[in-house]
């Protein structure tokens, strides 16, 4: 179950990640620097730990799993409005990091950090995966469409998400 638990919490920081470079896209400058760099280093996190099979930096990922939330409240108390910091999106991103760091900071109290000597089968592996998939697209995507982001992806020229039927009602004599 403790390998799980670790994809879970690497899908987490990967969802915060896109949650957190597409907020990094429509932000001031400072900001965009700010998420981008979190988004990134969440990203290489995420990576790390599924490669590793265990929790990088477990001692201080739970404190920089906060940070994004950090720089969230820095910038609404600089006056920033909502459609630059969206509340939705981040609001679902502090969720992902609140997640990833109070799940490794049990595995740290638990002790539980290191790697696991067994690993579950296939199909349970194969499973759980999924399973994480789905929870991080039930968070993440609809955040990711509160962005600018996400909607400009959504009207751009390139979003045909209506239905156009030209239906002829009159059949020539039919």
């Amino acid at each position: 179950m403790r390998h799980l638990v670790r994809i879970w919490t690497a899908m987490a920081a990967f969802g915060a990640a896109l949650i957190h470079l597409a907020v990094a896209a429509s932000a001031p400058m400072p900001l965009l620097i700010a998420f981008a760099v979190a988004g990134l280093a969440e990203i290489a996190w995420a990576v790390a730990t599924l490669i590793r099979g265990c929790f990088t930096l477990p001692r201080v990922v739970p404190v920089l799993a906060l940070i994004p939330s950090a720089i969230w409240a820095i910038g609404v108390s600089a006056g920033n409005s909502s459609s630059t910091l969206p509340f939705l999106a981040l609001g679902a991103g502090t969720a992902l990091g609140v997640f990833v760091a109070v799940t490794v900071a049990l595995e740290n109290r638990r002790g539980l950090a290191r790697a696991e000597t067994t690993e579950p089968g296939a199909g349970r592996n194969l499973l759980g995966f999924v399973a994480g998939a789905f929870l991080m697209a039930a968070v993440a995507l609809p955040a990711l469409g509160q962005t600018q982001a996400g909607i400009a992806a959504s009207e751009g020229p390139h979003a045909h998400h209506s239905v156009d039927l030209n239906i002829d009602l009159d059949h020539g004599g039919h």
